[in-house]
């Protein structure tokens, strides 16, 4: 094989500087027959047929010698061809006997594994057998002497068959059988935290999912996580991003943000109040009005007497 690799890499540089050649050789056959195309066009007819003469013996042997490389280019491609076959066939032929001299490893590692499978099973169902009164224990004993059997004769057939899968491998007969395909595990993608974003009524920090501080700033919407949101509308520090204050006073405030200005909150250390009623933001900011209680009346009502 490496002679026909060697053979083929000279052909190939052989037909690039054929290929060369013929392109230069075109190109001047190209300038000659363009000079002698504008002598019958500008010179003396009858008066220059020596100059004539000297124009197409030039086209002439232009002619030649682009034939020349053109046939020689077309019959180095052709050895080209031939040897590429040669060398596909002389691969293939490679492939073949390696792929039929690991199946037959494979079938000898299988031949030599087979024994020592039965001689397992057998002595587990020996060890089990002495629990012949336990119920599923004999069960399992019949169940490993069937599938040994099973196993046993299944194996004498695949055997012979893949043993002359063998001698067909090798000899082109039957396809090289395909590598084990390559399993990979792919990584679930674990579902974001939840978060929930509000609209801050004053400056405050907190901790995100991953344990970084952040720093929410006033009149600014803020994401963060839903417990801390929620403690944070409880405590006034922030309303919901559908209140009306935050079309009136979002991004009033400007750049003028110090995160560790006093008047900051830290949401994760501060204490809720206790032993106070909770209520719920959602419905607090609605800004239901309360109704006018009516005046006490009394009203008369007739009950007949038994």
């Amino acid at each position: 094989m490496e002679k026909l690799e060697a053979e083929l890499a000279s052909l190939r540089t052989r037909a690039a500087a054929l290929n060369s050649r013929h392109s230069a050789a075109e190109a001047a056959h190209d300038d000659a027959k363009a000079k002698l195309q504008r002598h019958h066009l500008d010179a003396d007819l009858d008066a220059d047929d020596k100059a004539r003469a000297k124009l197409e013996t030039a086209v002439a042997a232009c002619a030649v010698t682009r034939d020349g490389y053109a046939n020689a280019l077309v019959e180095v491609q052709a050895k080209i061809t031939d040897a590429e076959q040669k060398l596909a066939a002389e691969r293939a032929t490679v492939e073949r006997k390696a792929a039929s001299e690991k199946l037959a490893s494979d079938l000898d590692a299988v031949e030599r594994a087979l024994p020592d499978y039965l001689a397992a099973g057998k002595r587990f169902a020996d060890a089990l057998e002495k629990l012949h009164f336990h119920h599923e224990s004999g069960a399992m004993v019949r169940f490993i002497c069937n599938t040994a059997t099973q196993v046993e004769v299944a194996t004498g057939f695949a055997l012979v068959e893949l043993r002359g899968m063998v001698v067909a491998v090798r000899e082109g007969v039957a396809p090289i059988p395909a590598a084990q395909p390559v399993t990979t595990s792919v990584p679930i993608a674990e579902p974001s935290p939840p978060t929930q974003m509000i609209f801050m009524m004053k400056s405050a920090n907190f901790r995100d999912h991953d344990g970084r501080i952040r720093f929410a700033k006033q009149f600014e919407d803020a994401t963060m996580p839903v417990t801390t949101a929620q403690r944070a509308l409880r405590m006034g520090v922030a309303v919901l991003v559908t209140d009306p204050k935050r079309a009136r006073l979002r991004g009033t405030r400007g750049g003028d943000f110090n995160p560790r200005a006093p008047d900051v909150i830290d949401l994760d250390v501060v204490e809720e109040p206790k032993n106070l009623p909770h209520f719920d933001p959602v419905p607090r900011s609605a800004n239901f009005t309360p109704l006018p209680a009516a005046e006490p009346r009394t009203i008369l009502i007739d009950v007949p007497r038994s």
